[in-house]
């Protein structure tokens, strides 16, 4: 038998009560009418459509969007419905086919500046900022006083690093919390910190509970490294938005930065659960802090470089001319008295000019401060990309011709990884700025050592690995102050044994600090030497060191000092005590060179191996322990053992002369290792795994 037909007007009536009820509020009833409805009459636009609303009203978005795609099939064609269908797709993470829909609506109905204003948030959301700037244009030709319209357009110039042209927009916007908040995001990028603070001030006088402001505040607080302030915001920012991107890694790491541990573990075995989950809950720089994993590591890299530097499409780059020399540019925000300088300054210098252009692609501030000038002075060409966006800034790369770049800065504090998003060069190396796998495609190669990244650890990296004979360069220009401040200049005992550790506090976690009150307690009339930078931290420090049964004395706390005053400090300690899992660095070049040693515990992950890379380097392995009570053995045998104190400082009298202070060879294998990254590409071959020998030059 054929289904009965409908009776005329039984749709239109059906449609009606439906109506009626909505409108005394019997959402419920009126929906299965509209069910009711479209079941019936499945060729009638009309009731899809408004089933279609009544879903979305209740954020029903997976059957909205079924009820707007039927509504879309059938003819005639409506504006209304694609972009309905276009918010639907958009409110379920389908933001291509929202394009779409929008894009089919703007063919119908072209004057309508919502869709146009839609349309540029989910080119957005794809992170097609020009298309998305190109749609705001269109919106905002149509109704230029629209505010949101304004506020979008600006944003969307800070997403793409169009930082001068962000803040002449927002200048012309009216002082409201959302436009103070972006002011302060650019005027931050724009090395401006105390201006950005006033603007989050004022921000959060307008609106205290402005979630993002408070976050964007405490982050900066903490790079100014006001530390209880920074904490103060990130609790109450953490308060307001329990799940908030980054949040609770980030207010775990300012509460390690004053030794609040409080919870610590709890805390933290939220964070791992998160990150095995694949949330948006920590920075990979802070994670490395915290725990000793390659592979959870990893995971935070993949889910941060997803979130802030995907791969973008990419331009075609010109094969060179044989016989060239090869175009080297190091990319980063650090060319002055910085961390990664103090190592890379002689081999920028060092670096063959008969084989290699070297060139500085630097986005961040130009101090007149001796390092900045020097390194001007050290490359070939120094240039200054500040002010362009991260895709402008890959297409003044190309045009420069560079083969191979290396970036210095990585995922630490104002990075702009986004420049390698773009592909700048063909050949894309990651270096010293972050000690493991930035988690993404857009790096070919990793600088690391067999040290630092072991074998058995290797499936942790995501980008080919670069093994040098030795990890890392120094400077031997660095000064040496020959004149000891003494001991009691510093606060130190005049007599006794000084262990000392200048690494962020950051990086000393609860059970780090209670093996060195083991080792305190085992060498009696001894102290513990550590870094300044916040009453509220040294309190916290000092409560800590009464609960593991020491006197507080036995710490001693240094302000941060001027780089000589600071070296010549050095001097002064008998022993310098590693931290697990993030070991020191620089600092720890900067003990050796010193004659101050260094006792480690290498763990699993790159940045937990790279003291003891230093060690091997400077011929030092003996001061690499196996495990914790091991480190706690070495120290306590160090301080009560003269002849092993002899042995090891007469190792260290030659120090110039070891692996970790050759800079000319070190210089060598970098060159080696651009080369055969360079010639492998040439060759069409794809990125892989390859070690410098040590005689390669």
């Amino acid at each position: 038998m054929k289904p009965a037909r409908a009776k005329p007007g039984a749709c239109a009536g059906l449609l009606q009560r439906a109506a009626a009820l909505l409108a005394t509020g019997q959402t419920a009833e009126a929906a299965q009418l509209l069910a009711q409805a479209v079941q019936q009459f499945p060729a009638e636009p009309e009731p899809w459509l408004r089933l279609g609303n009544l879903l979305a009203g209740a954020s029903h978005w997976e059957r909205a969007e079924r009820c707007y795609a039927a509504r879309c099939r059938l003819k005639p064609p409506a504006a209304p419905a694609f972009y309905n269908w276009g918010v639907s797709l958009s409110e379920l993470g389908r933001h291509a086919e929202a394009v779409a829909a929008y894009q089919r609506a703007l063919a119908l109905r072209p004057a309508d500046a919502p869709t146009h204003h839609a349309l540029a948030l989910a080119q957005a959301a794809l992170r097609d900022f020009p298309a998305a700037l190109a749609a705001l244009d269109q919106a905002l030709a149509l109704a230029p006083a629209e505010f949101a319209y304004r506020i979008e357009h600006a944003r969307t110039r800070v997403r793409m690093g169009q930082w001068a042209a962000a803040l002449d927009e927002l200048a012309l916007l009216p002082e409201q919390p959302v436009v103070l908040n972006l002011r302060g995001i650019v005027l931050r990028q724009l090395q401006r910190p105390a201006e950005a603070l006033a603007c989050y001030d004022r921000a959060l006088d307008l609106q205290p509970g402005l979630t993002e402001a408070l976050n964007n505040r405490g982050n900066l607080r903490l790079v100014q490294r006001q530390f209880s302030a920074a904490l103060q915001d990130l609790d109450q920012a953490l308060a307001r938005q329990p799940e908030g991107d980054w949040l609770p890694g980030l207010r775990l790491y300012a509460a390690m930065h004053l030794y609040q541990w409080d919870g610590f573990d709890d805390q933290l075995t939220r964070v791992r659960q998160g990150v095995e989950q694949g949330r948006r809950v920590i920075q990979p720089l802070a994670l490395q802090c915290l725990v000793d994993d390659p592979a959870l590591q990893q995971q935070a890299a993949r889910i941060w470089a997803q979130h802030s530097f995907p791969a973008q499409p990419q331009a075609a780059l010109p094969s060179p001319p044989p016989g060239e020399r090869l175009r080297l540019a190091y990319l980063s925000r650090d060319f002055r008295s910085h961390p990664v300088a103090f190592l890379m300054a002689e081999v920028i210098e060092l670096h063959d000019r008969s084989r290699f252009e070297v060139m500085a692609l630097s986005y961040g501030p130009a101090p007149a401060d001796p390092m900045q000038q020097r390194l001007r002075e050290a490359f070939d060409r120094f240039i200054e990309v500040e002010a362009l966006s991260d895709a402008q800034v890959a297409e003044a790369a190309r045009a420069l011709g560079v083969d191979v770049l290396v970036d210095l800065t990585g995922l630490t504090d104002g990075a702009r990884t986004g420049i390698l998003a773009w592909r700048p060069a063909p050949v894309q190396m990651l270096y010293l700025g972050t000690l493991g796998t930035a988690g993404s495609q857009v790096f070919d190669y990793l600088l690391a050592d067999a040290t630092t990244v072991p074998s058995e650890t290797r499936a942790a990296y995501d980008e080919a690995i670069a093994c040098l004979p030795s990890y890392q360069p120094n400077d031997r220009q660095r000064p040496r102050p020959p004149a000891r401040p003494g001991r009691a200049a510093l606060g130190l005992p005049v007599q006794g044994f000084v262990f000392c550790c200048f690494n962020n506090p950051c990086k000393i976690t609860p059970s780090q600090f209670a093996t060195w009150a083991a080792i305190l307690r085992a060498v009696p009339e001894s102290v513990l030497w550590l870094l300044d930078e916040d009453p509220q931290a040294a309190a916290q420090l000092r409560r800590h060191a009464e609960s593991a049964g020491l006197a507080p004395q036995r710490l001693v706390l240094a302000p941060r000092m001027p780089r000589e005053a600071y070296l010549a400090a050095l001097a002064e300690a008998d022993l310098f005590l590693d931290t697990l899992p993030y070991n020191a660095g620089t600092t720890a070049s900067d003990a050796l060179w010193m004659g101050l040693p260094v006792l480690t515990l290498p763990g699993q992950g790159f940045q937990s191996r790279v003291a003891a890379s230093l060690l091997r380097a400077v011929g030092l392995p003996e001061l690499i322990a196996r495990d914790e009570a091991d480190y706690v053995c070495r120290a306590v045998q160090f301080a009560t053992d003269a002849g092993l104190r002899a042995a090891v400082q007469q190792t260290l009298a030659a120090r110039e002369h070891s692996a970790l202070f050759d800079t000319p060879s070190i210089t060598r294998h970098l060159e080696a290792a651009y080369l055969h990254a360079h010639q492998r590409r040439l060759a069409g071959e794809a990125p892989a795994d390859f070690s410098v020998s040590g005689g390669q030059g």
